[in-house]
């Protein structure tokens, strides 16, 4: 198992009820973060390859088949795979159980690779700067990030409460910064910066894309 796992082992997806009661979120809240997805894709022909890592129930996943991708999946849950597959069709998409932090894939593998709602499990600024190098390595194009931003009033109104002696969030929160600093090392730059909603809400979808391609 790798030293890498996440902190909260009840975040992945390991028992079908856990990918079950997943699949039940609001779907409001489920059509307001597909939107930010297709507001920050990039148009890619037909065929392409994109990953989407980790997987979860695979809803990205199917997202990404729809738009005719060659999509690949990976997720540390046994339960959050088969769903994938299942999901997808074992003929249409590559579906494996892994570690995000040592992808099965050869460098520069997709032209796409999307991280969604992982960064901020992480309060380790270097298990968060390895977990973005390691999707940047196999990925020849665009890289799609989610992240909590630190300056919406969501994150602010944490922040507050934590300082004031309230309990702390579970989830972090991660300033752009950051991600624009460790990814320029690995030769992307950023792209968009878009934010679920603006100001308020605290999921934003970085998008980079590769400088030498």
């Amino acid at each position: 198992m790798s030293e890498h796992i996440l902190p909260d082992r009840r975040r992945v997806k390991a028992e079908p009820d856990a990918v079950q009661h997943y699949t039940q979120r609001k779907p409001a809240k489920h059509r307001a973060e597909m939107a930010l997805v297709a507001r920050a894709f990039p148009a890619l022909p037909p065929g392409s390859r994109a990953l989407d890592a980790p997987c979860g129930a695979g809803r990205l996943s199917q997202w990404l088949a729809t738009r005719g991708l060659r999509v690949s999946a990976l997720d540390l849950g046994v339960a959050a795979v088969a769903h994938t597959r299942a999901l997808l069709g074992a003929d249409d998409a590559e579906v494996l159980e892994g570690d995000v932090f040592h992808l099965p894939w050869e460098d520069r593998a997709f032209q796409a690779v999307v991280c969604f709602r992982l960064l901020h499990h992480f309060e380790d600024r270097a298990r968060r700067r390895a977990l973005v190098r390691e999707m940047a390595r196999v990925c020849d194009g665009y890289l799609l990030v989610s992240y909590l931003s630190p300056w919406s009033f969501t994150g602010l109104k944490r922040r507050l409460r934590a300082a004031l002696g309230g309990r702390r969030h579970r989830q972090n929160h991660t300033p752009l910064s950051e991600l624009v600093a460790d990814l320029k090392a690995e030769g992307f730059q950023l792209d968009r910066d878009l934010a679920q909603r603006r100001f308020f809400h605290s999921l934003h979808l970085a998008r980079f894309v590769r400088k030498s391609r």
